[in-house]
């Protein structure tokens, strides 16, 4: 929309003329996009004064949009006294009302995920669902998981839905890397944007697959995988990785011969850390897998540098590595960082990764907590916050994570309090889980964790 939409002259003097507008950075501010996201990307929300969403849209091409900004306009104008009448997207604090701890049920909850993850199966190409077509991430890890201890009704799905992400439409067979999604129910008409924890999600995914399934062609994209991410994402400079490479459709949509006259498409230099931490997470596992210490030491300089260029002492780690415009205290950032962080203490046995690892959690704990139903919230909220921002989110998927991390010090330090708060987040996260679907898995890892 950047070059159509927001050029076209008679949209830029409605703006001009009445509205503030505000461009946000989705990938800085995934807490912004997590309030006002109004179901894809790019997102146009139209606010008032105190940030409440009157309405929006995803792509609005310029003729439409500058119908849509008049009446906009017109209708703040004629009814401004009253805009909570004019607000239909208004956002509340995610409330779980579930409560007490881990019982029985538990079980029946994976059952019901194998049952589901089979029922949502695409038999005839792979995946789950129809379209698009997605990773899934912890949906098969589950899966393979499962297949690992004997469930072998799973297998067929693990292979096909594995072989369908490593060589579908998803995977650029020429240049290397995973697009982001595929719009085909056939893993076909990729969104040709490539990002970096999606890669890492499916670095991740075929190492798993090589270790459960014994196929040496998961090893294989595994390598050529981690070539890509090297030659593309890494900063060998300073560590860490880079966060995306742009979508471009005419230089993807031709063939390899056809690329080389061509420049390839723009990186996003930008270093956030919770993707670097997924990417050096899945270095750490590929270290182990391949007996590589150069995978490990790049690991190990990128975590190093999240930590060392954005941990404040009681304040966690912040988001942007590069610190210009720096949101801190996500909750993404604290799990992520802190995960990657127990893997390389798994690696090194250096003391000092776990004691970060602790440090990031308990300050999760005391900034994040829900002291009455549990679980964490996404972000600390500051006294110059508005609008949306000012409304805590409780994000399954995070909670989840969180959880697993905190089950996984649990073990390591027998500190009861980390498996105690791990329990009461899955609790509270519970009632929830089953309306997700197959990424209910998230869960049921994280119980998993838990109980080993």
């Amino acid at each position: 929309m950047s070059r159509t939409t927001y050029c076209d002259p008679a949209v830029c003097d409605l703006i001009a003329g009445q509205f503030v507008p505000i461009w946000v950075d989705a990938d800085l501010r995934p807490d912004v996009n997590e309030r006002y996201n109004l179901g894809g990307w790019p997102t146009t929300a139209f606010l008032s004064p105190d940030g409440q969403v009157l309405g929006g849209e995803t792509y609005v091409e310029p003729s439409r949009m500058t119908r849509l900004l008049q009446r906009v306009a017109e209708a703040f104008e004629q009814r401004r006294d009253d805009i909570g009448a004019l607000s239909d997207t208004k956002r509340s604090p995610v409330k779980d009302d579930t409560g007490g701890v881990l019982v029985e049920e538990d079980e029946s909850l994976i059952d019901w995920l194998e049952h589901h993850v089979a029922e949502q199966f695409d038999v005839a190409h792979g995946g789950f669902g129809t379209e698009p077509k997605q990773v899934h991430a912890p949906t098969v890890q589950f899966v393979l998981k499962r297949v690992s201890v004997g469930q072998n009704n799973l297998l067929e799905v693990a292979t096909r839905t594995l072989d369908a992400i490593a060589w579908g439409g998803l995977y650029d067979d020429v240049n290397g890397g995973v697009f982001r999604y595929c719009s085909g129910c056939d893993w076909t008409a990729p969104h040709v944007e490539k990002l970096l924890d999606i890669n890492a999600s499916v670095l991740e995914l075929l190492l798993d697959g090589w270790a459960v399934l014994g196929e040496r062609r998961y090893r294989d994209r595994a390598v050529e995988l981690i070539r890509y991410v090297l030659d593309t994402f890494a900063d060998h400079d300073a560590g860490g990785f880079f966060s995306s490479q742009y979508a471009d459709t005419d230089y993807y949509s031709t063939d390899a011969m056809g690329r080389q006259t061509l420049a390839e498409p723009r990186v996003d230099r930008s270093i956030y850390s919770d993707g670097t931490a997924k990417m050096a997470g899945a270095f750490l596992h590929a270290a182990a897998a391949f007996g590589d210490s150069s995978l490990l030491e790049f690991a190990a300089t990128s975590l190093e540098r999240v930590v060392g260029d954005t941990y404040q002492q009681g304040h966690g780690i912040a988001h942007d590595v590069d610190g210009g415009q720096a949101v801190r205290g996500l909750l993404a950032d604290q799990v992520f960082v802190s995960d990657s962080l127990l893997d390389l203490y798994g690696a090194t046995d250096r003391e000092v990764y776990l004691d970060m690892a602790q440090e990031l959690m308990r300050f999760s704990l005391r900034a994040l907590w829900d002291t009455h139903q549990g679980g964490f919230y996404d972000r600390v909220v500051a006294e110059d916050d508005v609008g949306l921002l000012r409304q805590p989110l409780k994000g399954f998927v995070d909670n989840c994570s969180a959880a697993r991390v905190l089950a996984r010090l649990s073990h390591l330090t027998e500190h009861g309090e980390f498996r105690e708060r791990a329990v009461a987040t899955l609790v509270s996260q519970r009632s929830g889980a089953r309306g997700r679907g197959v990424l209910a898995a998230s869960w049921v890892l994280a119980e998993l964790e838990l109980a080993e």
